[in-house]
């Protein structure tokens, strides 16, 4: 059976992400595994430095990851929900877990405090998305209202599209049963016309619009407004408008001016 991932460090921004990923797994008929990556902290005094005991963090941290899971189960109480609580290496236990399991796509929450602020782990969540061979959705702190019926794909227009890099994506459309729309940001600084105007999506031919912006998270931000989508998808693909989509930088300028969770089918 396959897997929805979600990482969870507590806050507010990651409990919300969880809540969305076990509404996904449901929709996707997947299970549920819970994240914690927790450090057992180390404390200077007069007498050096000394670490407190592992085994009471990893209970304590062990304990509000079950209460954070039967909060969840009350709303999805047929969901199968299971956890990982470890200190290892962020990104090493992903990969390894990412690799022993069939994982349908990795949840991530956004904090929006200020536009400094970090994904969870800190820059985890950027150095991971389009890393591991699967989606990662990151989901805002304020996207709580959770649904998966409309959908935008965002591509780039003068690139081929493996077909295998779809395939995933549209069985999440059936099961998810959602709506899907693709544009194209036509930026300022793009020196090529478009070459397709249609696109294949589950044997159906879907139209592709273009949108005049002056960047990409500025066309995003124009065609969300409304509340008209609740999933915004876009492919990390070498050679593409959207390869280096996951730097650091870009990764927050679409994000925070996203108010849907943005979904990365790496290629």
């Amino acid at each position: 059976m396959k897997t929805i991932i979600a990482g969870s460090d507590f806050t507010p921004s990651s409990v919300n992400a969880c809540k969305y990923a076990a509404l996904l797994a449901d929709k996707l008929k997947c299970k549920l595994t819970i994240f914690n990556l927790f450090q057992a902290p180390v404390i200077h005094s007069n007498m050096g430095l000394y670490g407190i005991s592992y085994t009471s963090e990893r209970k304590a941290h062990e304990n509000k990851t079950d209460k954070l899971i039967n909060e969840i189960q009350k709303s999805f109480p047929k969901l199968k929900i299971s956890e990982i609580v470890t200190s290892g290496s962020f990104n090493y236990e992903l990969e390894n877990f990412a690799k022993e399991h069939l994982i349908e796509a990795m949840v991530m929450g956004l904090a929006a405090k200020d536009r400094i602020s970090k994904f969870i782990y800190g820059s985890h969540g950027v150095n991971i998305a389009g890393k591991i061979e699967c989606p990662v959705i990151i989901v805002p702190e304020k996207y709580t209202k959770h649904k998966i019926s409309s959908v935008l794909l965002a591509v780039d227009n003068n690139e081929k599209l493996a077909k295998s890099s779809l395939s995933g994506f549209e069985k999440f459309l059936k099961l998810a049963k959602a709506k899907l729309d693709i544009v194209h940001i036509r930026t300022e600084d793009e020196l090529f016309h478009p070459l397709t105007f249609k696109m294949t999506i589950n044997s159906k031919k879907a139209p592709i619009e273009i949108i005049k912006a002056k960047d990409i998270e500025t066309g995003i931000k124009k065609c969300c407004s409304g509340g008209k989508y609740d999933l915004v998808s876009i492919i990390s693909k070498k050679h593409s408008a959207f390869y280096n989509f996951f730097s650091e930088t870009n990764t927050k300028k679409v994000a925070f001016v996203s108010k849907v969770p943005v979904m990365s089918i790496h290629e």
